[in-house]
């Protein structure tokens, strides 16, 4: 079990930021880490599926994908960040709410959340 330490931004709401540094598989399948002080805002989901995605239920998903969105430099890159935050949603929680998760991620995808050097 992964424990994330973090604590909510004060000028923002919705964000949260890391307090200690969070484990993180990297691209080349090597072991990293997310960095103290990385800020997401976690599942950045549309409010009609809040209920199904609420925003700040799955942190360890949410920040290593956030990190590895940010760090991504190819589409491949960034299919493989969505893939895994589908794995990190499936470790606590339903397989219908792990896919609705990944088809989200993957729609941002589409639409230009990501940029890629």
């Amino acid at each position: 079990m992964v424990i994330v330490y973090m604590h909510t931004v004060e000028e923002r709401p919705l964000a949260r930021v890391l307090d200690k540094p969070l484990p993180c598989k990297m691209f080349d399948r090597r072991e990293g880490e997310v960095y103290v002080g990385f800020e997401s805002d976690g599942s950045s989901v549309p409010e009609i599926f809040r209920g199904l995605f609420p925003r700040h239920r799955h942190p360890v998903a949410f920040f290593r994908h956030d990190y590895r969105c940010r760090i991504a430099r190819s589409w491949t890159e960034r299919l493989w960040a969505d893939r895994e935050f589908e794995k990190d949603v499936g470790t606590t929680s339903w397989w219908i709410t792990k896919k609705i998760g990944y088809i989200g991620v993957r729609i941002g995808a589409l639409f230009g959340a990501g940029v890629y050097y």
